[in-house]
This record gives C-alpha cells, sequence and structure tokens, in this order.
C-alpha cells in the first residue's frame, strides 16, 4: 500500500481542510454555557478568512448582565468583556489585509487582557476577569444571541467569512508575540476545540476531552487550503 506522501492523489487530500462559511445573515453554531470567570486565565483563539463581524459571543447587549466578544472589521464593536455590573474592557480589532487567513487570540492572563493578530501585539491593558454570567446564556460562533423580545431571530450581529479553527483554553497561552499555528491539538488546559477535521450535517464536532459538541444553524461546509 502506498503512503500518503507516495500516493500523490492521498498527498492531495492531505492538503485540504474544511471549514464553516458564514453568510452574515443568517448563519452561526450555538455550543453549551462557558463560564470564563472560574479560571484566572484563557484563552480564546481562531482562524478565519475574509471576515467582518462577531466571531464569537457569549452574554446579550445591555447591563446589567456581562457578555464577553470578539469581532473583527465591525464598525462600533470591537473585542473584549465586560465585568461586575457592566463595565467595559475592550479594544477595535482592524486586521491591514483587506482578505485572507486571520489569526485572532484575546488573552487573559489574571492581570492583563491583551490581544493578539496574526500573532502581533495589538491590544494591551488591565483587566478584572469577566462576568459572573447568566448561566442561561450559550456561546454563539458567528454571532450574538438575541438581546431584546422584539428580534424576529435568534441571533443578531451576525459575522460573515469563513472559519477552519475556534479554540478556547484555560491557560495564557500566547505572554509574547508569536507565530500562530495552522493547527491546533487539544492539551490539559483546552475546554474546547474545533478543528473542522470532520464535517458533519448538524454538529461542529469538540475534539477537547470534554465533548462539547456545537450545533450549526444555516453555516455552510467548504474546503479550505492551508499549504
Amino acid at each position: 500500500m502506498l503512503s500518503a506522501a507516495a500516493d500523490p492523489a492521498k498527498a492531495d487530500q492531505a492538503k485540504v481542510q474544511y471549514g464553516l462559511k458564514f453568510d452574515g445573515k443568517d448563519s452561526y453554531v450555538t455550543l453549551p454555557h462557558v463560564n470564563f470567570s472560574e479560571w484566572n486565565a484563557f484563552t480564546i483563539e481562531a482562524w478565519v478568512k475574509d471576515w467582518r463581524g462577531r466571531i464569537c459571543c457569549e452574554g446579550i447587549q445591555g447591563d446589567p448582565q456581562n457578555s464577553l466578544w470578539i469581532s473583527i472589521r465591525a464598525n462600533r464593536h470591537s473585542t473584549g468583556w465586560e465585568s461586575d455590573n457592566g463595565t467595559n474592557y475592550s479594544a477595535p480589532v482592524d486586521p491591514n489585509s483587506d482578505a485572507g487567513w486571520d489569526h485572532v487570540a484575546l488573552v487573559y492572563d489574571g492581570n492583563e487582557q491583551a490581544i493578539y493578530l496574526n500573532g502581533k501585539l495589538v491590544h494591551k491593558m488591565t483587566a478584572p476577569k469577566p462576568g459572573p454570567f447568566d448561566p442561561e446564556r450559550k456561546l454563539f460562533l458567528g454571532a450574538q444571541e438575541k438581546w431584546e423580545e422584539t428580534q424576529t431571530k435568534p441571533a443578531g450581529l451576525f459575522g460573515r467569512g469563513t472559519m477552519r479553527m475556534f479554540q478556547i483554553s484555560k491557560a495564557a497561552k500566547y505572554t509574547k508575540e508569536f507565530e500562530p499555528a495552522e493547527s491546533n491539538k487539544a492539551d490539559e488546559n483546552t475546554i474546547v476545540l474545533f478543528d473542522f477535521l470532520k464535517p458533519d450535517q448538524t454538529k461542529l464536532l469538540d475534539s477537547s476531552k470534554n465533548k462539547q459538541h456545537g450545533t450549526i444553524h444555516s453555516a455552510q461546509w467548504v474546503t479550505v487550503l492551508t499549504d
């Protein structure tokens, strides 16, 4: 039997990775509530392409309920969180590239909030940890949960683009500028890891030991090249 390296067809296949394409109108993924305030440190990171809007969000707009969110190329919206009675700790994130893949990481080390874009530090500030959060709120990828009863959809502030990796870790993975890895592996600090390696019609499969699979709403599977 030929190895993947010796078999051209298998070699080409090995270069292909899947992603989810969000349309900016109705697409999102939901997963169980994540209580970020349980940890003294954490990292949220994602690989996205041609992205504009919400990458992820937990919580709704409006005090006193707190929320946490990551957005890029989003007018009047930023990346960060709220603490205590809705005090905002956030900053805008606007990639220089007009298109292409971007790695975004929101990191908290117990004292400082930091945002890395493609491995480069773009923001740092002293901040308390986020929360407390409403445990009834799910974590959304590609949107934010609806915040007013008059809204006709379960989500709003939709993101548009393609996502091929999303990970939450209960540790500050990055303490200085770095070269983002093309793919991530789960470890003892991984809370959730979506590596998009096994497409499923309705589920986004969590590769961590916690198996907190996401539920796909309208987002479409696509193939993406990572080489």
